[in-house]
């Protein structure tokens, strides 16, 4: 009879979220191995202007929301803040949560960015009902404890306000092995049913919840010499993909043909 693999039932299958459940010492590990791991992976040049993922946010986020200023904006590890450039004309001040020193800028096209240490524990610095804008592209996916730092979202974000999301929601791999290439240390998707219902408790409904970054997009950008993420065109033609293959959606794949399919979600939700 085959050794049954705990860990894989309970974790690579999605039914849960590995981190989620760890004790405090656990989670300070994983914050002291994620703080500057990005910074390591990708380099620290300062430029906002090198962010390449406007395309898929502008369809799949900025554009689904309401009218009018956002006074006051949250981003959840956003370094050095590049994504706010589609709405930075109609917000007045802008937060960062960032754990790496070296991600950092003091502006961002004239606008004072104002960073801010997050807490391993998951805990916001901020009082309640603060924020009427919260983006966080890709990095719940970094952190270990992501329905505290979800429901603390939930606290910060004014009745009204908006959250946009964007995660992987598949493994990633079986991180418990040792070298995944391009990948930091600790991260791991995020099961997408999971990260809905983390969003719903936390006090938001969601308008939108849609599949991207579908891995083909990648390569034909590569084949082209082009950042398809980064335009309205590039956007449209992985949102076409991803719709084609999300039939093919599971958290885990152990097998080619089943990485056929979207790898991240992005989320769109009010504060009730």
């Amino acid at each position: 009879m085959p050794a049954v693999d705990t860990f894989a039932d309970r974790y690579l299958s999605g039914d849960e979220l590995w981190g989620d459940a760890f004790t405090q010492e656990q989670i300070e590990e994983w914050f002291a191995d994620e703080r500057e791991a990005s910074a390591a992976l990708t380099g620290t040049t300062p430029s906002a202007d090198a962010y390449r993922s406007h395309g898929i946010n502008r369809l799949h986020g900025y554009r689904m929301l309401p009218a009018g200023r956002f006074e006051d904006a949250l981003g959840v590890g956003s370094s050095f803040g590049g994504e706010f450039f589609p709405v930075l004309d109609r917000i007045g001040r802008i937060t960062i949560l960032e754990p790496s020193a070296q991600l950092r800028s003091k502006e961002l096209r004239g606008v004072p960015l104002r960073y801010v240490d997050p807490s391993p524990t998951g805990d916001m610095p901020f009082s309640s009902e603060t924020f009427d804008l919260a983006v966080c592209f890709g990095s719940l996916h970094h952190i270990p404890n992501v329905t505290k730092v979800v429901r603390e979202l939930g606290r910060v974000v004014k009745p009204g306000g908006w959250i946009i999301i964007r995660e992987p929601v598949v493994s990633m791999g079986d991180w418990r092995s040792l070298g995944r290439p391009g990948l930091t240390k600790r991260e791991r998707g995020i099961p997408r049913h999971l990260l809905e219902s983390a969003v719903r408790n936390a006090g938001f409904s969601i308008k939108s919840s849609v599949f991207c970054y579908m891995p083909l997009t990648q390569r034909i950008g590569d084949l082209t010499n082009r950042n398809l993420y980064g335009s309205r065109v590039g956007a449209l033609i992985d949102r076409a993909l991803s719709i084609s293959t999300a039939w093919n959606y599971r958290y885990h794949a152990v097998k080619p043909w089943q990485k056929l399919r979207p790898s991240s979600v992005s989320i769109v939700a009010r504060r009730r």
